[in-house]
This record gives C-alpha cells, structure tokens and sequence, in this order.
C-alpha cells in the first residue's frame, strides 16, 4: 500500500493495513476493501496471471462518484467472471 490507512476483508477475516502494509487476496477467496480515512489513498496491485487492470479500468469509472450504479457495478464484476458481494465493508 502506498498511502492512507485500509480496512482488508479476506474470506471472513478483517485486518488494517497502513502505509507500507501487505495484503494477499487469493483467487477464489470474497475479498474487499476499503479505505479508512477521508483522503484519496493509493493501493499496488499486482495480478498473477495478468489482466485484472481491465476489471479496474471498467471499475474505476463506473465508481468514482459518491451514488455508484449498482447494476452497472454488477454488470461489470459478472463481465469479469467474478461476482459481486455485499454488504460493502463499514468502517467500524
């Protein structure tokens, strides 16, 4: 992680990551996260095999405004192969 501080949910464990903070989310496993402070944050992701940048290139976009499309979100997670779960990380 480059900046800002995370909440990481994988499978049902949750952890906080701050600046400098590692992560791995393996394939197959419910993962999300979310950042904790008010300030834009920064994460590295790396793909092993590649090709998530073009999930994110969709995703970004579609959610950078504050009211989200939740079906054109959905859309984009199942063009992906992957499926969208909910509820969204909260920050307590």
């Amino acid at each position: 992680m480059r900046s800002g501080r995370f909440k990481v949910r994988i499978a049902e464990e949750e952890h906080s990551l701050d600046c400098g903070g590692f992560a791995y989310l393996p394939a197959g496993l419910p993962h999300a996260f979310l950042n904790l402070t008010d300030q834009p944050a920064e994460l590295i992701i790396v793909f092993a095999p590649g090709g998530g940048d073009k999930f994110f290139a969709k995703l970004a976009p579609a959610t950078r405004s504050a009211t989200p499309d939740p079906d054109e979100v959905a859309a984009i997670f199942e063009r992906h192969g992957m499926t969208l779960l909910g509820p969204p990380l909260a920050t307590h």
